[in-house]
């Protein structure tokens, strides 16, 4: 007897940081999602090793993730990550769209830290902008070595997966938290917000609209830079910091008569500052140069993402800020504890999983 039942399952999004490798693959259509499996892993990481042997070793610990967590396929989508990307925003005057990509070469060309010749280039079309009586045409310039894009390609391959398509963080980030039942209730249609995912090396910043982006920023200030604060200031390994800053992080508030906690803020108050006063130069740009509309609201979210974090970034930036919870996405939510006790970890990895074909 034939089938007609047969689920579908999404693409593996894979979001590869230097510690740790995040998998999420769905089952359903589109705006009718469940989640069919989802992966953290820590990775190896051993600076000493040549870079090949260091990707056979990512490529092993994939290999077994996958086949513990039942994933389904070997196509997968995956990203680049903010080490990897040169990210620029340019002005341009007002050109047929046919014209724009030779141009955003040409202002490649005059950027770029290596040959224009050896990168791969993308852009995205920002919107219009004003400067002075002049209306320009804003455009963010996304650029990456082929030669990261090779060796990228090769240790999925090691992996045993395909690769479909390579994505940029900040677009699935977006697409995930886009495809929450808010979003897709058109309740914020036509109206800007703001994402902050707080990754491993680095803090994204996205102003957007709808669908499109109109300001991204890597803030180069991550979860490793915390654990190094908290590291430097007990004088601990690198992996007990993260330990002891994960179980603060994971409260979903802080206590002030708890040591741990009253320690590890103290410890990474000054990144943490860092990261505020970043954005703050983020908001200012946008409200210049994006007049008319102000940000409803800022969406937190990451694998450092926290209650107690989105209180103190409304209370320093004085926008709104909320949790961005990527299970808002889905038909129904996972009901395994632990993913429920952190969701913001998947955002990336389940906005690849959602890429269209």
């Amino acid at each position: 007897m034939v089938s007609f039942n047969r689920n579908h399952y999404s693409p593996i999004g894979l979001h590869l940081s230097p510690r740790a490798a995040v998998m999420a693959q769905l089952t359903g259509r589109t705006e009718q999602w469940d989640v069919h499996a989802l992966a953290h892993v820590e990775l190896p990481h051993d600076e000493s090793l040549a870079t090949d042997e260091q990707d056979r070793q990512v490529a092993a610990s994939l290999r077994a993730a996958l086949s513990h967590h039942h994933f389904k396929g070997t196509k997968v989508v995956s990203c680049l990550g903010s080490q990897e990307l040169f990210v620029q925003n340019i002005r341009l005057p007002q050109l047929p769209p046919e014209e724009i990509g030779n141009v955003v070469r040409w202002e490649a060309e005059e950027r770029l830290p290596y040959p224009v010749n050896d990168a791969e280039i993308r852009h995205l079309l920002a919107g219009q902008v004003h400067q002075d009586a002049d209306v320009k045409q804003e455009v963010i310039l996304l650029a990456c070595h082929q030669g990261v894009v090779e060796r990228h390609t090769r240790m999925l391959e090691m992996a045993g997966l395909n690769a479909a398509a390579i994505d940029v963080e900040p677009c699935a980030t977006m697409r995930c938290l886009r495809s929450t039942s808010e979003e897709q209730s058109g309740a914020t249609t036509g109206k800007r917000v703001a994402y902050l995912n707080l990754g491993d090396k680095a803090t994204t910043v996205i102003f957007a609209e709808d669908n499109q982006i109109l300001f991204l920023k890597y803030i180069n200030n991550g979860s490793y830079h915390l654990d190094k604060a908290v590291a430097r200031h007990l004088e601990l390994t690198l992996d007990e910091a993260a330990q002891m800053r994960s179980s603060v992080t994971m409260s979903p508030e802080l206590d002030a008569d708890d040591e741990i906690h009253r320690t590890v803020i103290e410890a990474i108050r000054q990144p943490l500052d860092t990261i505020g006063s970043e954005v703050e130069l983020c908001l200012r740009y946008y409200k210049v140069t994006f007049r008319g509309k102000p940000l409803e609201k800022i969406y937190i979210t990451g694998p450092d993402a926290s209650p107690w974090l989105v209180d103190y970034l409304t209370s320093r930036l004085g926008t709104h800020c909320e949790i961005g919870n990527p299970f808002r996405a889905l038909r129904r939510w996972p009901t395994t504890t632990s993913l429920l006790e952190c969701p913001w970890r998947w955002t990336t990895a389940m906005g690849l999983s959602m890429k269209p074909n």
